[in-house]
């Protein structure tokens, strides 16, 4: 009975843990400067928000373009996906 319970107990704080955020900034072109990490979606597992991320990074650098070329007006967006409570990296 104690191993089943400290089984269940382990399990417990890593399915909180499951939960996971994709964030996203702004950055300048004309100076590297970034901007401000906001919250877009919360996914249930790192995975869903890796391939979310990786969507949302191909539609970003396919509206940037023009002429097969990287538009200077573009806004390129930076993207984290980070566990629920945690801030993405600088």
């Amino acid at each position: 009975m104690l191993a089943l319970l400290g089984g269940v107990l382990a399990v417990a704080p890593a399915a909180a843990e499951d939960r996971w955020i994709l964030w996203e900034r702004p950055v300048d072109l004309n100076t590297a400067a970034p901007g401000e990490w906001r919250r877009t979606q919360t996914f249930d597992a790192q995975r869903w928000c890796k391939g979310a991320m990786t969507t949302a990074i191909n539609q970003n650098q396919l509206a940037g373009r023009k002429d097969g070329r990287l538009d200077p007006k573009a806004k390129i967006i930076e993207y984290q996906c980070q566990p629920e409570g945690e801030r993405p990296q600088k």
